[in-house]
């Protein structure tokens, strides 16, 4: 007992020693500056452990009281951290070193890294926890407004069919303008890129000069590659578990006029030709008062077949780590998209495992086995969403209803209520993807010092199996005589009908590289010699039955035996590419830069003659700063660097076997009289063949000026680049005359030529004010592509502002619009189209002939793909709150929407129901409805060719992190971090009827985009 006293005696002199010691503090006080004497404003002096602290004064002065035995941490961006125990000292003056981190940064480059500070082509890149701020279950969606040079597109956001279009630079060719995609290393694996979370990536970089060379015959459209994330060694295993909630809804829907607005407007429309209404004042008040809603409905057909909210869900485990021979990465994630119906079979699911392991067998030799396997599944309606859905749904008038009072289905075989639901059949698809990668990195130290080989084998396997089971269903219609509701069948699917279709595709990569990276003194040198192998086959089955006595079973083998209603299809496709590829880096002090790089590609699209092409680049930098004249006056310069590059680069995304005679098999009918009228089989010539086919060729040039102040409180990094396309595949419209016959028939020539230039900007800023960290990011950027040559076949003498010649790609021909005919005098004083009348819109004279022609219609430069896009980026932390914000748009394009007007043919939108000119609103400058001249649909003209700019909140989110400390060493929970966000929020922009996003000429007739609320928790153990 007295022992126990004696200890608890010592253990309360104790405490209360702690207690005094902690209780007593003193002031310490001093200066925080660089190592150059510079005065550093805002650095943070904190007591380390806590969230005392203080941030330094203009002159760089701080002062703080200070426990005894306390440690202090000072800091500042763009400078190291240090830590310093003052002990009983009261005065302490504190030096930083600068971080050049940020240019020490390692940058992705294609079949290796390189130091950003040594850089010397356009690479721009972004990283995965930057793109887990994407509410979107689609990856492409988040590039938007992340990455200079970049131009994204989303024009649908149905599920599983959502891609983004992603041009860099904009276009360049009049073919396929699509970047090639390089995931870990291994090509081809487009498809998998969207579908790809924030979770598992590392970085996302892509290259836009010539620093795309290095991949030859496939870089002219730009490269992007994504890296995903690995395990590292020694390190503990950590174990991250994310859910996501996602409520969405469309950004915008087109208003379409409901049934009293459309029986007026039409009746209006009717009195302009002095013909007699078509709707009574009875008819419209009982559509408006709604007392009879079964003989006179007011239907929103949106309203009725599109929910408020739908939801979407995204959830993972991911666990990493790594011992001295082992590292890992390990992720299972799934999604969920449901559609935006009422009693919807539209959803997307998909669920994915991704296995990343490093083995380090001996300190030089490190094997490495990545396997991701992945299944998808698409599930939809029998109809089409654009074509047939939302194009039905904005056509009908609101004087018809999908149900009856009763809730019975109206009779009709375009009722959307039925369209969108399982009652007409599906269309469902599964996509089942293993790709597996075998590396292996041997450092030869043991040869000569740098020395290095690597290699990968890939293979992907995909399987997709797509079932269309197309019904009939049952509605009702309505007998006014007898009150009867009369079932029937539609009418549109005559009898169940269905179709199976299988796709095997396969995928072989091999890649072996030889490395060298070695210091001598002043100098650095890095080299690479690499050789590659693709193959890709594919094969493809599809068997259907177009009759079924019933639609009880919906296999193959229940279809009728009526052999006329069979149908079976297949084919198969491969691809070859061989290739052989250096690249060589010089640099001095890190202060001059050479970098060349050489590729021999062989390509199986064209002919032994042709197959092989040699693209070199060549690029030179030279760091200003790191000159004494620079360094020695101006220290606040941290960095300045000029570069510049040229390079040849290849594009070989052409349609394959263009070189060589093809024949199709064909089961056309008009052979049938000579075998006494029996379905036959047989070969027929395809187009003549092109032995000469060979590369599209890019010329492009780059020129950059990078630089930062204060190591980050300002970067920017402006660029000017120009390529010129040549070698681009043309049909010969001009050379060979159309009644030669041979139209048609002729293949496409090597003889197009294109131009496209630019200039991007991106600038950013970091600062740090007291516990308040924050980064701003911008970039913009402008470019425009000319048509320099494509055997187009002139318009004639007095109309080359016809040509597509000296314009962008894309760009249309339109009438020109200079107002409506208001009146009598206006169809007097103004040439007119053929059955102009009042209300209708005058057209301009272009040529001059007193006539409106097809030679009246002018060339637009703007198109709907934007020669500005920019974006904003701001993230911040604030102790443990953290919040990052995203805005993003373009400029310079335009998109043609023409609403729908014609009241007899379908509903009409509400603007133009409103603004309509009639007899009762003479002065509007908006056309009548009804008429042929003035429906957009019918003539393309300049009043529909909207400005498409836009100015959109694409993200935001708001989270707060629980540290580990609040749970103890109990509780094996290293933080917990919530969040809410929101993407799409709203958009700015003068094309307010649909999104501006929306692809020209589809009009209203396209799956939304959507609008997406979310909440989300990130726990790590």
């Amino acid at each position: 007992m007295k022992r126990i006293k004696q200890l608890i005696f010592v253990s309360l002199i104790l405490v209360f020693t702690a207690i005094s010691a902690s209780a007593q503090s003193h002031k310490v006080s001093g200066t925080v500056s660089s190592t150059t004497g510079e005065s550093l404003i805002g650095a943070g002096v904190l007591i380390k452990g806590t969230s005392t602290g203080v941030v330094t004064e203009a002159d760089g002065s701080y002062q703080l009281q200070v426990p005894d035995g306390a440690t202090l941490e000072f800091s500042c961006i763009g400078y190291k951290t240090v830590e310093y125990m003052p002990g009983p000292k009261t005065s302490l003056n504190v030096v930083l070193e600068e971080d050049l981190r940020i240019l020490e940064e390692a940058v992705v480059v294609g079949y290796g890294v390189q130091s950003k500070v040594t850089l010397t082509g356009s690479v721009t890149s972004t990283s995965g926890d930057d793109l887990m701020k994407n509410s979107s279950v689609n990856l492409s969606q988040g590039l938007a407004g992340r990455i200079s040079g970049v131009i994204v597109s989303n024009r649908s956001g149905e599920p599983g069919k959502d891609d983004a279009t992603i041009l860099i630079r904009g276009r360049s060719t009049l073919g396929d303008n699509s970047p090639l995609i390089i995931i870990d290393g291994v090509q081809g694996r487009d498809e998998d890129f969207s579908r790809l979370t924030g979770e598992e990536i590392e970085s996302v970089n892509v290259l836009k000069d010539v620093s795309a060379n290095i991949y030859g015959a496939r870089a002219a459209n730009g490269v992007i590659i994504v890296t995903t994330k690995r395990g590292k060694f020694n390190e503990a295993p950590n174990v991250t578990f994310t859910y996501d909630l996602g409520l969405q809804s469309p950004t915008r829907i087109v208003k379409m006029a409901d049934a009293v607005l459309y029986a007026k407007a039409y009746n209006a429309e009717l009195a302009i030709g002095n013909r007699p209404a078509i709707f009574t004042d009875a008819q419209i008040a009982a559509y408006a008062d709604g007392s009879d809603p079964d003989n006179y409905p007011n239907t929103d057909w949106c309203d009725e077949v599109i929910k408020k909210i739908s939801a979407q869900h995204k959830y993972g485990v991911s666990i990493n780590g790594g011992g001295e021979r082992v590292a890992y990465f390990v992720q299972f994630n799934g999604q969920m998209q449901d559609g935006i119906y009422v009693n919807s079979s539209t959803n997307f699911n998909q669920y994915n495992v991704r296995s990343n392991i490093d083995i380090k067998v001996t300190k030089d030799l490190t094997l490495g086995f990545d396997l991701n396997a992945r299944q998808q599944h698409k599930d939809y309606s029998a109809y089409g969403a654009g074509s047939d859905i939302f194009y039905t749904l904005l056509k009908l008038k609101p004087t018809g209803a999908a149900y009856y009072s009763n809730g019975l289905l109206r009779s009709g075989d375009y009722n959307p209520a039925a369209l969108v639901s399982d009652l007409c059949g599906y269309n469902n698809t599964t996509i089942n993807t293993t790709s597996a990668t075998f590396k292996a990195d041997w450092k030869l130290d043991f040869i000569t010092k740098g020395l290095s080989v690597n290699a990968n084998l890939a293979y992907d396997l995909i399987g997709k199996f797509n079932k269309i089971w197309q019904t009939p269903w049952t509605c009702y219609s309505y007998d006014q005589v007898t009150g009867n509701y009369n079932a029937t069948t539609s009418k549109y699917f005559a009898t169940p009908s269905l179709r199976e279709a299988q796709t095997n595709t396969s995928r072989t990569s091999l890649n072996v590289n030889l490395n060298y990276d070695r210091n001598f003194g002043d100098h650095h040198v890095q080299a690479l010699a690499g050789f590659e192998q693709y193959f890709y086959h594919m094969d493809y089955m599809q068997v259907g039955r177009d009759s079924y006595m019933t639609d009880a079973l919906d296999q193959i083998f229940a279809g009728d035996g009526d052999k006329n209603t069979w149908r079976t299809r297949g084919y198969a496709s491969e691809t070859a590419q061989r290739s052989f590829f250096s690249r060589v880096n010089y640099d001095y002090k890190s202060k001059y830069m050479l970098s060349g790089i050489l590729r021999y590609d062989a390509s199986d699209n064209f002919s032994a003659e042709n197959r092989w092409g040699l693209f070199p680049g060549v690029s030179l930098g030279w760091r200003v700063s790191e000159e004494p004249f620079i360094k020695d006056n101006y220290p606040w310069l941290t960095n300045l660097k000029v570069r510049a590059s040229y390079g040849t680069q290849g594009n070989d995304k052409i349609d394959p076997y263009q070189y060589m005679t093809t024949y199709d098999f064909s089961t056309s009918t008009i052979y049938q009289s000579m075998f006494g009228g029996s379905e036959v089989s047989y070969i027929i010539p395809g187009a003549i063949p092109n032995e000469n086919v060979t590369w599209e060729v890019a010329h492009t040039y780059n020129f950059g000026i990078d630089g930062s102040i204060n190591n980050g409180k300002l970067g920017w990094e402006l660029e000017a680049f120009y390529t010129h396309r040549k070698n681009i595949l043309c049909t010969m419209n001009a050379s060979v005359p159309f009644f030669t016959g041979m139209s048609g028939t002729l293949p496409d020539m090597n003889i197009g030529e294109v131009d496209n230039r630019g200039v991007e900007l991106q600038l950013y800023h970091d600062n740090r004010v007291g516990d308040l960290m924050y980064h701003v990011q911008g970039n913009i950027m402008w470019a425009k592509n000319k048509i320099i040559y494509m055997d187009e076949t002139p318009w004639g003498e007095g109309h080359e502002y016809m040509d597509l010649t000296g314009h962008p790609m894309g760009s249309s021909l339109i009438y020109q619009t200079i107002g409506i005919n208001k009146d009598a005098s206006d169809l007097q004083k103004y040439t007119q189209i053929s059955g102009a009348g009042l209300g209708d819109f005058i057209y301009q004279d272009l040529d001059g002939d007193d006539k409106i022609t097809n030679y009246d219609r002018k060339r637009t430069d703007l198109t709907s793909v934007p020669q500005i896009v920019f974006g904003l980026n701001f993230t911040a932390t604030w102790k443990n709150f953290d919040f990052s914000m995203l805005l993003q748009g373009q400029g310079m394009v335009r998109c043609y929407y023409a609403p729908y007007s014609d009241p007899l043919s379908n509903n009409v939108n509400w603007d133009a129901a409103e603004k309509a000119w009639t007899l009762d609103n003479p002065t509007s400058d908006y056309p009548r409805l009804g008429s042929t001249v003035s429906n957009g649909g019918v003539y393309r003209v300049s009043f529909y060719h909207r400005n498409a700019a836009f100015l959109r909140l694409k993200n935001i989110e708001l989270g707060y992190t629980i540290p580990q400390k609040v749970f103890g060493s109990i509780v094996p929970i290293k933080g917990i971090r919530c969040y809410i966000a929101g993407y799409n929020l709203f958009t700015i922009s003068g094309l307010t009827e649909i999104d501006p996003e929306t692809a020209d000429g589809s009009g209203s007739s396209v799956y939304p985009q959507m609008r997406i609320m979310n909440a989300g928790v990130k726990l790590s153990f």
